[in-house]
């Protein structure tokens, strides 16, 4: 009684046969694990739990080592009554009779299919990222490795493609993560429609994106996949609650073998070129090449001059002339920075200026230059000259630092200078970024009382509804449409729309890049208030220009 008791209270389904598998008694757990009654299991063959999952070399092995050594255990597929197939752990024991000849066979069935979905949900979560369903950085790395000994074995090529959104951080700072993992859920579901099923798609972390392309042949194919994953991330993104996004992206290229030999190395190359390519301006993609890697020595030692820079007070700034188009006289400059280092180089703006925007020093950099601008004009006006507008560069990192306004507000408190001597110009593509905050930090400035300004105008893509929204002063015409003013129909269009448009806007105008006589007369027939350009003058030091001041000479 006792034995029939836990035989029918076991958890584990139990069966026992015979010795040509015909079920003589199973208990209630294996009725409620297979789906089948008693009056259904008895006097059937274990057939009847076949799922076809196994093959006669399986059921062999398993019934030799049942003979030979009297018991067996392993996962088996079994079938349920309704059909479906689960993994289940089956321990098959020998019964003996008296004279120790096998009587009966007693089995052990466990359904271990939660246990598998576990299994498998843990393998999942260890190479899968959760919130995009891709491979995360583990299985990309692994299958990189795949990748490149089968390009070995074959001599053939592999593309790594590194893909990085280009303001992702604005959607989650002035959004939330919430609408961020949207995004990037988004991302990866419109990257998965443009990638062939023989690569690898996957996100490598944070807005970092990762593809592997095989059979690559020409680097010229890379190139064509990588503008065209650019133009699908170039699209607008719809959140769920209808906010319309646009992000864009930059991608980094690696190619094995010519980058590298190891994933290592190819990925590291790939992340190096992604930073050039943002380095060059985002929205676009990089292939990696050899000289890059002197280009980040050259880059490391120059940052860290660059961050001494201040305290060695190396810079200095030039100013150049911006003429009156009516009447031919100075009516203020553009003032440029130069980077005269100690040991008697100078560096290009065009080469420390990308590099201070991405370290950060851009941020102290711009404030000296605020306050440099304020002290030379408060000297200017202490010694009788007349004190014009002086014009400088504002950087996009600097105008999103925050404190725009009180770096602005302390330089001109702390060198008595009217606000009106002070014009910043900020560029187009600076201020979308963010239009509601912009809005409020050029608010801020111009209760400041100083002048702004929008550079490089036509360049960029700034809504004119934006635009009537703002409270700027001036529009700057971008030196590539005056340099092709004479002989291209296309850029003296824009220029003159441009025109006509600031006009009707009730704001200046100021063409820079002038450097022929010809271009001047066209701008000036078209009513341009302000020229800019060496037709006039180059950048010249302070004492230089203040000599130019004292003269008070007519340019036209």
């Amino acid at each position: 009684r006792q034995a029939a008791a836990v035989f029918e209270s076991a958890s584990e389904g139990v069966m026992i046969t015979d010795l040509d598998g015909v079920l003589l008694a199973v208990n209630q757990a294996f009725c409620d694990i297979t789906g089948y009654s008693r009056g259904e299991s008895l006097g059937q063959t274990t057939r009847l739990l076949r799922s076809n999952r196994h093959g006669r070399e399986f059921f062999q092995s398993l019934w030799a080592t049942l003979s030979q050594v009297g018991h067996w255990q392993g996962e088996v597929w079994n079938r349920r009554k309704n059909g479906e197939v689960y993994p289940s752990w089956m321990t098959i024991s020998t019964v003996y009779d008296a004279d120790c000849k096998p009587m009966q066979y007693v089995a052990l069935l466990k359904d271990v299919s939660q246990i598998r979905r576990s299994e498998e949900q843990l393998a999942r979560l260890a190479h899968y990222d959760p919130l995009t369903d891709l491979p995360n950085r583990l299985l990309l790395q692994s299958r990189l490795e795949h990748a490149l000994e089968r390009a070995r074995r074959a001599g053939g090529r592999v593309a790594v493609l590194f893909i990085n959104l280009d303001r992702f951080q604005n959607v989650n700072d002035s959004l939330g993560h919430v609408a961020g993992d949207q995004l990037l859920a988004k991302v990866a579901a419109r990257l998965r429609t443009r990638v062939r099923e023989e690569d690898s798609l996957g996100r490598f972390g944070g807005d970092e994106f990762l593809l592997i392309l095989e059979s690559i042949i020409r680097p010229d194919a890379v190139a064509a996949a990588a503008q065209d994953l650019l133009n699908e991330l170039s699209e607008m993104f719809e959140l769920d609650n209808g906010m319309e996004l646009y992000v864009g992206a930059s991608i980094g290229i690696g190619l094995y073998p010519d980058d590298g030999e190891t994933a290592a190395d190819i990925l590291r190359n790939a992340d190096a070129a992604l930073h050039q390519a943002k380095a060059q301006g985002r929205s676009r993609f990089c292939f990696y090449a050899s000289s890059m890697n002197a280009d980040a020595l050259a880059n490391l030692e120059l940052e860290r001059s660059l961050r001494q820079a201040l305290e060695r007070r190396e810079f200095v700034l030039y100013y150049q002339l911006k003429i009156d188009a009516r009447t031919g006289r100075v009516c203020g400059a553009e003032a440029l920075i130069r980077w005269k280092r100690t040991n008697g180089g100078v560096e290009s703006p065009a080469r420390f200026i990308p590099l201070a925007e991405a370290s950060g020093m851009i941020v102290p950099i711009g404030a000296w230059v605020i306050d440099e601008v304020a002290r030379q004009q408060r000297r200017w006006h202490d010694d009788g000259l007349d004190v014009c507008r002086i014009a400088l560069n504002v950087s996009a990192r600097q105008f999103r630092a925050g404190d725009l306004r009180d770096v602005v507000a302390d330089a001109l408190v702390r060198h008595s200078l009217p606000p009106s001597c002070m014009e910043l110009e900020l560029t187009e593509s600076m201020l979308m970024d963010d239009p509601d905050q912009t809005l409020n930090t050029l608010q801020e400035l111009k209760q400041l009382g100083v002048h702004l300004s929008l550079d490089d105008f036509g360049t960029g893509y700034s809504s004119f509804g934006y635009l009537s929204r703002f409270p700027i002063d001036a529009l700057k015409i971008d030196q590539s449409f005056v340099r092709n003013i004479a002989s291209e129909k296309e850029s003296a269009l824009i220029a003159v729309s441009i025109i006509d448009l600031a006009h009707n806007m009730g704001l200046r105008v100021v063409a820079e890049g002038i450097e022929t006589q010809e271009q001047l007369e066209y701008l000036s027939a078209r009513g341009c208030d302000e020229m800019q350009g060496f037709l006039f003058s180059r950048p010249l030091e302070a004492s230089a220009f203040e000599q130019v001041l004292q003269e008070r000479r007519a340019f036209l």
